[in-house]
């Protein structure tokens, strides 16, 4: 069988400053009287309140938890600075700019994706199957900036859940990627409600084979705190000149149990004739404490 193979991120810390990052969740920004003159404004991520499993709480330091940042500022609904940077970028985690007096809407993103979220709408920050879906951390609160320069420390926390696939079954050898395609999820996100996922997205994760990995991992912007469930198309192929490939295998995966900071471990027979798939919600000691079972 053919088919078309398509390539595909403290508190206030100075001066007029006001930022609640405790909070991190509505937006409320009335009409600025904005000065002639601008102030110089230093964004510094300082921490992330969970961070990957390898990683301790008090280590881990901005380059090991992601490789790109957005620091975006907003006022009256409307985008009025886009600052990026990436691993490489001198003074990863920190970043000055000017800004004018006034009442601001501050967005900071920390995220390991291909490219920038599109973020022109602060109610819909959309990650893309082209750029990919990975372990993200958000924080977003007001910023009135006044006559002194302002500085401010930034906690990031996560809004993404993760499945982690563990195949008990051997990958066939012909096979070259694997697609993971999955809905019940959301790529996109409302920064002015708490960064949870705002659309229903068709997501896709695509990884290259290299027949000593058994483990892939998704991740999905659950919608809110409750449990939410993915259905998963998981689809083998070999690739068959430049733009099409074999199908090798095809299984669909339902009921899959996600949640905000929460890590579900799905393992199983994939690849071989005998279905067998239990799932289970178990998290690691640095994205929650509970552990949930599900088996199906």
């Amino acid at each position: 069988m053919k088919h078309k193979f398509f390539r595909q991120f403290m508190a206030p810390v100075c001066g007029m400053m006001l930022l609640g990052v405790a909070s991190c969740e509505k937006m409320n920004i009335s009409a600025s009287d904005v000065g002639e003159e601008g102030v110089n404004v230093t964004v510094r991520v300082t921490s992330f309140e969970q961070v990957p499993f390898t990683l301790s709480r008090t280590r881990a330091s901005v380059s090991d938890v992601c490789s790109r940042l957005n620091f975006l500022i907003y006022q009256n609904g409307e985008r009025i600075r886009n600052e990026a940077q990436t691993i490489d970028d001198e003074g990863f985690g920190e970043i000055e700019f000017k800004l004018a007096k006034g009442r601001y809407y501050l967005v900071a993103l920390a995220h390991s994706s291909n490219g920038n979220p599109t973020s022109t709408n602060s109610q819909k920050i959309q990650f893309t199957n082209a750029t990919g879906y990975t372990d993200t951390f958000f924080c977003a609160d007001s910023l009135i900036v006044g006559d002194e320069d302002v500085e401010c420390a930034l906690n990031l926390k996560r809004i993404v859940s993760m499945v982690r696939f563990i195949f008990e079954d051997a990958i066939p050898q012909r096979a070259d990627r694997i697609r993971f395609y999955y809905t019940g999820g959301s790529g996109t996100l409302n920064a002015n409600e708490g960064g949870w996922g705002v659309v229903d997205s068709k997501q896709e994760q695509w990884y290259d084979i290299s027949h000593t990995e058994s483990k892939f991992e998704i991740y999905t912007i659950p919608h809110t705190a409750a449990r939410e469930y993915l259905k998963v198309m998981a689809t083998t192929y070999h690739q068959n000149g430049e733009d099409a490939a074999d199908i090798l295998t095809e299984k669909n995966i339902e009921q899959i149990p996600v949640m905000r900071n929460h890590i579900t471990t799905c393992r199983g027979y994939l690849f071989s004739p005998v279905y067998k798939m239990d799932i289970s919600l178990s998290v690691d000691d640095v994205w929650d404490t509970d552990t949930i079972d599900f088996q199906f």
